[in-house]
């Protein structure tokens, strides 16, 4: 997968609150009036912070900020949407020039976020809401899912039937989740191998709570082929019951890339419990992202520009390659 690199820019301005923020329109219609990067002052929204992926974005734009010289206001929502959109107001009071935003809910949040991107600016990291907002940032998730399951079919046999346990986002993961299990199942079949979904519990994204959605899941299936963590964070949780329970037999897997997965991975080698991810860079995200936010507030090129959806580079993430992507010293 090719990272899409686009030249974006949007518009800053006030709209009426009527305004339409669709994809590509940027909200404002006249260009960005900011001199300079220190001008400019962005909003980040982030959804949650009880999972490493998310605290990495945090720790990332806040040396962004400092390194270009903008004003950051940073946000963590907590997993509640009206939350989110409360504090969206209050960023655009303080004067933000562009929001960014990692959605909640994509169709609880979608009207007041266009009517947010007809007033500024709006881009998307992670979790983006379909046709609102100038682009939206992130993996292609159905593809890091794919990735991850085609390395996790390497520990099957061809034509073997795979009993799969999926450990999920919750009912506001409407988007990214969904992709990356369906990715991963793709991946799984593509082996040549029978996939049931078993058995689904909700772990929110949160390794601690993905603990005692695996113990339930397993209590009622014992006979689970695979975890699959929609996350790292989450696989790691399951990881971290089936080594409490002595269970040496149950494969797990996940997306993103966590060092901590990976260590696990190039820990046990080749025999491995945890057998693949699916690379998901929060830095190279939010890189991205605040780029093209600066990009917006300056007027240095327009909305126009942008594809709807912007990818970060992905891969897959097994005992054959994970020294190429391993660092104990990363953030992430």
């Amino acid at each position: 997968m090719k990272r899409r690199i686009g030249i974006i820019a949007a518009t800053v301005g006030v709209f009426a609150l009527s305004a339409c923020g669709s994809v590509g329109d940027g909200g404002a219609s006249a260009g960005g009036d900011a001199e300079s990067p220190e001008d400019v002052t962005v909003g980040f929204l982030q959804r949650q912070l009880d999972a490493p992926y998310y605290a990495a974005m945090q720790s990332r734009a806040e040396e962004v900020a400092q390194e270009k010289g903008f004003t950051l206001l940073f946000q963590n929502a907590s997993g509640d949407p009206v939350t989110q959109l409360d504090q969206a107001q209050t960023m655009l009071s303080q004067g933000a020039d562009v929001l960014i935003v990692n959605a909640i809910s994509p169709e609880t949040e979608r009207d007041q976020l266009e009517t947010l991107a007809g007033e500024v600016p709006l881009l998307f990291i992670d979790t983006g809401v379909p046709d609102v907002g100038v682009t939206s940032v992130g993996s292609d998730n159905e593809a890091i899912g794919r990735f991850s399951g085609e390395i996790a079919a390497k520990r099957f046999e061809q034509g073997e039937d795979v009993s799969l346990a999926v450990i999920n986002g919750g009912p506001n993961d409407e988007i990214v989740g969904p992709a990356r299990q369906s990715g991963f199942i793709e991946g799984l079949e593509s082996a040549g191998l029978t996939v049931e979904v078993t058995a689904e519990a909700t772990g929110n994204y949160s390794q601690d709570e993905a603990v005692p959605a695996t113990e339930s899941v397993l209590a009622a299936n014992p006979d689970i082929d695979l975890v699959l963590g929609l996350n790292d964070a989450m696989a790691l949780g399951a990881l971290t019951v089936l080594q409490d329970q002595g269970d040496t037999d149950t494969f797990v897997a996940g997306v993103d890339g966590q060092k901590e997965a990976l260590q696990a991975i190039q820990d046990g080698g080749c025999d491995s419990q945890y057998i693949a991810t699916g690379l998901n860079s929060p830095s190279d995200a939010t890189d991205r992202a605040l780029e093209i936010a600066v990009q917006l507030a300056t007027g240095d090129a327009t909305a126009d520009d942008f594809d709807a959806d912007e990818f970060i580079e992905g891969a897959g993430v097994g005992c054959d390659n994970v020294a190429e992507y391993y660092d104990p010293e990363s953030v992430f």
